[in-house]
């Protein structure tokens, strides 16, 4: 009669903890998504001779965001998450097809915002208090000369959208901000550059 009793318990416990879960991973990781468009650019240097290419994202602490009534505050969202990060790879043709090479520091020279190198760059939006904004701007030059592309998210399978994640600490929203850039990648996600 104690292992029916034990029997029952055991598996009434285990209905109870599978009624429990989810199988939703933004539900267990606390994350939300939203979507807003051309947030980072990319842009050659306009200075004659400087072949600098130029990664800039300048997004608002209060974004406006499609069907939404009132601007996402992201700082207040995130519970005062001080970075938002995204990723970005470089590739040079190299007999007629593209390879991805590595990123070394002294190749990318941050004048706003982090960049960690190696096979990708993290770039890390940093907020500034006084523009309340995140910002990133980091300039690519030392490359030798040949036929570039750049492309926005390591590990990512989305074509011209740059996705991008809150640096946010304890139970906080994650932030998962998705920007579809229509103005400097082409129709497959690459901006190409060459370096003489």
């Amino acid at each position: 009669m104690k292992t029916i009793q034990y029997f029952f318990f055991v598996s009434l416990a285990t209905i109870l903890m599978a009624a429990d879960c989810s199988n939703k991973d933004n539900e267990f990781y606390n994350d939300v998504f939203v979507t807003s468009d051309n947030l980072v650019v990319v842009a050659s240097s306009d200075v004659p001779g400087d072949q600098t290419i130029f990664v800039q994202a300048n997004i608002p602490r209060l974004l406006t965001v499609p069907n939404m009534a009132h601007p996402l505050d992201i700082y207040k969202t995130t519970g005062g998450a001080a970075k938002l990060n995204f990723s970005y790879e470089l590739e040079r043709e190299i007999d007629g097809g593209f390879v991805y090479i590595d990123i070394e520091n002294n190749q990318v020279q941050n004048i706003k915002g982090q960049s960690e190198t190696g096979s990708f760059v993290l770039a890390k939006s940093v907020y500034n208090t006084v523009t309340e904004s995140y910002e990133y701007l980091a300039g690519i030059k030392n490359l030798p000369a040949g036929n570039y592309r750049l492309s926005f998210g390591y590990n990512s399978n989305a074509n011209n959208i740059v996705e991008m994640r809150s640096e946010s600490v304890g139970n906080n929203l994650f932030l998962n901000l998705n920007s579809p850039n229509t103005t400097d990648l082409d129709g497959t996600g690459y901006f190409h550059f060459t370096v003489l």
